[in-house]
């Protein structure tokens, strides 16, 4: 197979994985606030609506921390779970602190946050860390 198609899979897979540890991030965020809240019962039609609209809000919210982490990853072949859950709270705690700007001191839902950024960080690893950096250690024919 030729060098460009393999970094084309790659790529392929990293955006997969971007986009399934986002989903997963908007899935746990969403049962977090639904589980603290009481719409407890009626919630089915509601999680088909907010589940994508918060992965839209994460993966924009993230995409450029988390780029650089993907980048720093794959150039070093960093495959440690515990990496990417690190690294999804690093994002997590940028993302509080440089989009949003908080005025208030509400640790709950800065903790929900940095969980939210665990989960996806790690639901990361599970799709696309495990194999990181694995072409460019392949030898040269």
């Amino acid at each position: 197979m030729s060098q460009f198609l393999l970094y084309l899979l790659r790529f392929a897979l990293i955006v997969f994985g971007f986009v399934c540890a986002i989903v997963t991030a908007s899935l746990f965020l969403n049962m977090l606030l639904i589980g603290s809240s009481q719409l407890i019962g009626a919630e089915g039609p509601f999680l088909y609506l907010t589940v994508p609209a918060f992965a839209v809000v994460i993966g924009y919210s993230v995409f450029v921390p988390a780029a650089i982490l993907i980048l720093y990853a794959e150039l070093t072949a960093w495959r440690d779970w515990l990496f990417y859950a690190l690294g999804g709270a690093a994002i997590a705690v940028v993302v509080i602190v440089w989009k949003w700007r908080p005025q208030t001191e509400d640790i709950s839902t800065f903790a929900a946050i940095l969980a939210t950024g665990v989960v996806g960080g790690f639901s990361y690893w599970l799709v696309s860390g495990r194999s990181a950096g694995l072409i460019a250690q392949r030898p040269k024919n």
